[in-house]
């Protein structure tokens, strides 16, 4: 008797789900069956992921966070769906690679990395099964909803020591961060080599300083304790921008009282600005799916963040994940060089994101990722695109971030629900914003716009700013070693 033989299905469904990228991730036929076994229901879930310009090199590589809810028929959205340790499994294979696709499982049990294992380029193709744990399902029966599977890019960034900061003057003037010497003086930069030790922030020999004339720059004090994500630890950071796409699937998925409040679009200046979110009918979808999803608020973000089982980076890992262990160069972009001049990868004037002069991300070498704004890492649009909103280490709120993931659930007015995260909507502190942003077609270009070195951070301490055309966010997700 074959395996699929003794499946009793529950749902297939003939869906496929596209993640618009530069990669061309898709998820296919997700399907829902339950085997019984010496009288135990079990109850497993199926996807098959792909995804091209997949990378395992000496350095680093890419991977895909893959994670499943069930769509309720009900008002009350979607149940997350968690999985039984030790339970997923690559069930077929079909890239280059033979038994080279990698599942690694995060202890809380959200979602899982899918990524090449071994020295590899190219495409990936392989279907994943995986056990639910039915105990976290609560009262919720699978048969009345909808399995649906999602998929997000991200990159992994290695552990390993860093510099802060940019050895120019204006970059100080720009409040970048540097060692203190006895009187608040620039000393040399700061190198992070550390991920539990505290690091003490004020006008103090052998601190970490920066100069501040507003609160938008911090306040100068304070320290980032032990828990506080410095960028020493290795963690996955996301490939790309959220997408349009990916925030109407997220819409889609809630209930009618969170969608109500997470719905970003239908101001004044979205549709003309680079927006493309609209609802058809009791539908959302996007005209332009594969655009990064601008006019997106700090609480619309953490929303996203926590439903995806992730979290919001801090000042130092955009650090790390745009120079990695390299020595800064004075005004230094993420892409390596304090030039500009050479990125091919644009907003166009059709407001779209893309490769200009027949280039293709196949083609990124370390050699050439000055023509796709490509980080150390490999990550895309650290500059250029949207602003990067970060926990900042210039207050209070900031600094009491504790790292804590997303548990994929979020709450019934469709906030995030983890108490380390700054709230928005107060504005009253816990984030900035780093790497510049494109805004409108005809704007004057300026040291951000669209693109802001590394260091740079006039507005590293400002929790201002909700919708508007040039504001995004990216998350990130400690790794497991």
């Amino acid at each position: 008797m074959t395996f699929y033989s003794k499946l009793l299905i529950v749902a297939l469904l003939f869906c496929t789900i596209v993640s618009l990228s530069a990669s061309d991730l898709t998820l296919s036929n997700p399907i829902l069956f339950k085997e019984e076994v010496n009288g135990e229901s079990r109850l497993y879930a199926q996807v098959t992921v792909s995804w091209d310009n997949a990378w395992y090199n000496e350095k680093n590589h890419d991977a895909v966070w893959l994670f499943f809810k069930f769509l309720r028929k009900d008002a009350y959205g979607y149940v997350h769906a968690h999985f039984l340790p030790k339970t997923a499994e690559v069930i077929e294979n079909y890239s280059p690679l033979v038994d080279g696709v990698n599942i690694k499982e995060p202890s809380d049990h959200t979602g899982l990395f899918i990524s090449p294992n071994r020295s590899f380029r190219g495409s990936i193709k392989a279907k994943i099964q995986v056990q639910i744990d039915q105990t976290k399902l609560g009262r919720f029966n699978p048969q009345a909803g909808k399995l649906k599977a999602y998929g997000i890019e991200m990159v992994y960034i290695p552990s390993g020591s860093f510099t802060l900061g940019d050895p120019s003057e204006r970059a100080r003037h720009y409040s970048s961060f540097f060692t203190s010497d006895e009187k608040g003086e620039p000393a040399g930069l700061y190198k992070v080599e550390s991920e539990e030790a505290t690091i003490p922030i004020g006008a103090e020999k052998g601190k970490l300083y920066y100069l501040s004339q507003n609160r938008y720059r911090g306040d100068q004090q304070g320290e980032l304790g032990p828990n506080y994500p410095k960028g020493f630890k290795a963690f996955y950071v996301m490939k790309y921008e959220p997408t349009q796409g990916l925030y109407a699937d997220f819409l889609n998925s809630l209930g009618k009282t969170q969608s109500q409040l997470r719905a970003n679009f239908g101001g004044k200046g979205y549709y003309s600005h680079r927006g493309s979110i609209y609802m058809d009918e009791d539908h959302y979808a996007a005209k332009h799916p594969s655009r990064p999803n601008n006019f997106m608020g700090w609480d619309d973000a953490m929303a996203l963040a926590d439903w995806s089982g992730l979290r919001p980076m801090t000042e130092l890992e955009f650090t790390k994940a745009c120079r990695g262990p390299e020595s800064p160069l004075a005004t230094q972009y993420p892409w390596g060089s304090a030039s500009k001049a050479n990125v091919d990868r644009i907003v166009n004037l059709e407001d779209n994101l893309v490769l200009q002069n027949g280039w293709t991300e196949a083609q990124i070498r370390d050699e050439n990722r000055e023509t796709f704004g490509a980080s150390y890492y490999w990550v895309m649009d650290l500059a250029g695109s949207l602003w990067e909103r970060v926990i900042t280490v210039g207050d209070p709120i900031g600094r009491a971030f504790q790292g804590s993931h997303g548990d994929g659930r979020i709450s019934y007015y469709g906030y995030a629900t983890n108490e380390d995260w700054p709230k928005g909507d107060t504005e009253l502190g816990g984030f900035g914003y780093r790497g510049g942003g494109s805004y409108t077609h005809g704007q004057p270009y300026s040291e951000f716009n669209p693109y802001s070195p590394i260091a740079y951070r006039p507005y590293g301490a400002w929790a201002g700013g909700d919708r508007t055309e040039s504001y995004g966010g990216r998350f990130a997700r400690t790794a497991e070693e």
